[in-house]
């Protein structure tokens, strides 16, 4: 069978990059954080699980938290999951007949991500889950689905994929999704590395996007010299005030990286 042409490839993901929904920078980079984990090079997969929880309380009311993580790596597959739940309580009552009811928060989130390599191509499937709920929040329930497709180029120097989402939220209604990420690490001399991590969100009212690059120069065995640039831009119209709102932060950094291994 023909391979199919790279180029052609990367002209149908660019292609299906359309639209996304509005969001805080932690949502959208729940999403495509996931995608930027690499297949675990051994034929041995590892794992790697954790659990952890906050717990504060005063005279009048208490909060807790509970977060827990499992992640699986392999030369084919990488599954993450992420649940969350906190609650936050008030008294109702007063010395014998004190009691604690939930106030003002009650969140269960549940993540789920999957990016699983097809056969024994350079192509991979990715797959998105997250269901937020909490019943005194003004959006109750936010569910959202999102599946794609990927490609590694240049022995899995450079990646690209892009996927179709489906959001749900009480407050808002049913959105659809379209996001596309890319990742790079190329080594220029024998010395110098650009590393690059970019995703890109587009609809008809916004442009969202950031592109972290980094050029890493090797010092010595042991030490690097690192010169990183980051760049976020939030483009959208907003509907109440009749404008179009344009949010730019951009940060350059120089430090050292010593490797302890």
């Amino acid at each position: 069978m023909k391979q199919s042409s790279p180029f052609l490839f990367l002209f149908i993901l660019l292609f299906f990059s359309a639209a996304n929904a509005l969001e805080k920078e932690a949502q959208r980079e729940a999403i495509v954080t996931p995608r930027s984990k690499r297949f675990y090079p051994r034929q041995q997969a590892k794992q790697y699980i954790s659990f952890g929880g906050i717990y504060n309380s005063d005279y009048n009311s208490k909060q807790y938290q509970l977060n827990s993580r499992y992640l699986y790596q392999s030369n084919k597959m990488v599954n993450e999951m992420n649940f969350d739940h906190e609650t936050r309580y008030a008294d109702s009552g007063s010395g014998s007949k004190k009691k604690y009811r939930a106030k003002d928060r009650e969140l269960y989130d549940l993540a789920l991500s999957a990016k699983i390599k097809i056969g024994e191509t350079n192509n991979y499937l990715v797959g998105y889950h997250r269901s937020i709920y909490d019943e005194f929040s003004n959006y109750t329930y936010d569910v959202r689905n999102a599946v794609g497709v990927g490609r590694a180029f240049f022995d899995g120097a450079f990646e690209l994929d892009a996927s179709l989402g489906y959001r749900d939220v009480k407050s808002e209604g049913e959105k659809m999704d379209f996001i596309t990420s890319w990742r790079s690490n190329f080594k220029i001399t024998e010395k110098l590395t650009f590393i690059q991590r970019a995703y890109l969100f587009l609809d008809n009212e916004s442009v969202d996007n950031q592109f972290r690059s980094s050029l890493l120069y090797r010092i010595g065995e042991r030490l690097s010299l690192e010169l990183r640039h980051n760049f976020e831009q939030r483009r959208y119209e907003n509907n109440a005030q009749n404008d179009v709102e344009n949010f730019v932060n951009r940060s350059i950094t120089i430090g050292l990286i010593f490797d302890l291994n």
